[in-house]
């Protein structure tokens, strides 16, 4: 592909590879086919939500069903995302067998850990819209902060779930709270970018079901990695079998 031309020279170089933006596009041209399979199963699990959205005509009970099955199947699905990411940050090949066994080992965990984080976000959403009428002007400060705060530490929920799936979801939310306070510039430039490349995906339509999801996690993941380097830690090892 011709987008991918400019990196042949020195793709497998271990300069490129330490750098988070181009090393994802290197790593994305690589194993660019298994990718975007990877990224069609992730957004398949949007489907139902979107039948639900697009036809009102259809039962309220049935709509809400089909809502509901793609908020639960987005969080194992978001769990492979990044645990595919991981793979192939790892040189490793993806394969279904491969992604299966890690749907099978994410499952429960993500349910026990991930679940809480936008859980919590949700729950700060919907007290902003009971506060704001009663105008209640510190309380909705509070809120909108903390959901804030929440949601700039969102960048390195998926890449620290992934390197420990068993770890609490407080224990997740502080590790992810401290990266982003430590490095604010880098996390915002991070997340400005997955949002750039969604939004690109989400208006092209075909770009969002077929690359922008993953691309964002690559993305996120490369920042992780660099971050922690930083810190001392070396790279985030994540013991996949």
């Amino acid at each position: 592909m011709p987008f991918f031309e400019e990196f042949e020279a020195d793709a497998l170089s271990e300069e490129t590879l330490r750098r988070p933006i181009w090393g994802a596009f290197v790593l994305l041209r690589d194993q660019l086919e298994r990718l975007v399979a990877l990224n069609v199963a992730w957004a398949v699990q949007l489907v139902p939500a979107l039948v639900a959205l697009a036809w009102p005509a259809l039962p309220l009970g049935l709509r809400l069903l089909l809502v509901a099955y793609s908020a639960l199947a987005l969080l194992p699905a978001t769990a492979v995302l990044f645990s595919g990411v991981a793979r192939l940050n790892r040189q490793e090949p993806l394969d279904l067998a491969m992604l299966r066994d890690d749907l099978g080992r994410l499952l429960l965990p993500c349910l026990r850990t991930l679940a809480p984080l936008p859980g919590l976000c949700g729950l700060l959403c919907l007290l902003i819209i009971v506060v704001a009428p009663l105008q209640f002007l510190l309380l909705d400060i509070l809120f909108r902060l903390l959901l804030l705060i929440l949601l700039f530490s969102a960048a390195y929920w998926g890449p620290l779930f992934v390197a420990e799936p068993e770890q609490g979801a407080w224990s997740l939310l502080w590790r992810a709270l401290r990266l982003a306070w430590r490095y604010p510039l880098p996390t915002a430039g991070s997340l400005l970018l997955a949002l750039a490349v969604m939004l690109v995906g989400y208006l092209s339509i075909a770009g969002f079901f077929l690359i922008a999801p993953v691309l964002a996690a690559l993305l996120l993941w490369r920042r992780g990695l660099v971050l922690l380097a930083r810190r001392g830690r070396g790279e985030l090892r994540v013991d996949l079998p």
